[in-house]
């Protein structure tokens, strides 16, 4: 069946332009006018984009060894001008979605670096802390800054603790003494990895010692369902400290 346009509805559809061609002084030429629209295209305002992509960062400073404050540059941006003192840690440090570089440094030591990719609505923490390099060459012993990161994986139910060693034991065997519970749980935390204990689906007084020790490390009373930090480190003269932190989903390092 052979088919044909209908001439009334070409004119219909090309009216509207012929219209528009003559108020804007184009006569009726509707081609002049189109090529007029296209030209008017690149000063067109670019559609609204969506929210930008943020993730977050927390730094944690456990860096003994040296003179002064720990120092962090995000790119090449000093976070803090004054420096983190031993055992400070920050909030959450809002960055673009992306790949960032990550330097820290102290006197007297040599710099760590890293580099971190912030993935959107995601926090990474990291954990700085000084290790012994043996000599080498023309260099002699000496500390050396290196960067643990502790990524976020999916939230699981309840209260949990995870603990990370970055003393230079290779293994800490710790006791969580939790409120309501006859015995405490132990946990043996190897050097640079992570150890989890399950406080259970209610909050309650929470207490950290090692094995045998009458001292406590730490002690809190978590207050919200999720993860809590437990990061044990040594201070200047080798004594073992702890601090903790709160994130509300669960971590492992890597």
């Amino acid at each position: 069946m052979k088919t044909t346009s209908d001439p009334g509805s070409t004119r219909t559809l090309r009216a509207p332009f012929r219209i528009l061609a003559e108020r804007l002084g184009c006569g009726r030429d509707v081609p002049l006018l189109l090529a007029f629209l296209f030209a008017l295209l690149p000063f067109a305002s670019p559609a609204q984009e969506g929210p930008p992509r943020v993730g977050f960062i927390r730094f944690v400073n456990a860096v003994a060894p040296g003179q002064g404050n720990t120092h962090v540059k995000i790119g090449g941006d000093e976070m803090f001008p004054k420096g983190y003192t031993l055992g400070q840690r920050t909030g959450g440090i809002g960055l673009k979605a992306g790949s960032h570089k990550i330097s820290v440094t102290k006197q007297g030591t040599e710099p760590g670096e890293t580099e971190v990719d912030v993935v959107n609505g995601e926090t990474v923490t990291l954990v700085a802390f000084a290790e012994k390099l043996p000599a080498e060459d023309d260099k002699p012993e000496r500390w050396g800054i290196r960067i643990i990161r502790l990524k976020q994986r999916d939230t699981e139910r309840g209260f949990r603790l995870t603990m990370l060693n970055v003393s230079r034991e290779q293994e800490l065997s710790v006791e969580t003494l939790i409120q309501g519970r006859d015995k405490p749980e132990f946990a043996g935390v190897k050097r640079f990895m992570t150890s989890t204990v399950d406080l259970g689906g209610s909050g309650g007084d929470i207490s950290v010692r090692l094995l045998r020790s009458e001292e406590i490390l730490a002690s809190f009373r978590p207050d919200d369902p999720g993860n809590y930090v437990l990061l044990l480190y040594e201070g200047e003269e080798g004594d073992l400290r702890a601090l903790y932190f709160y994130d509300p989903k669960f971590v492992i390092a890597g």
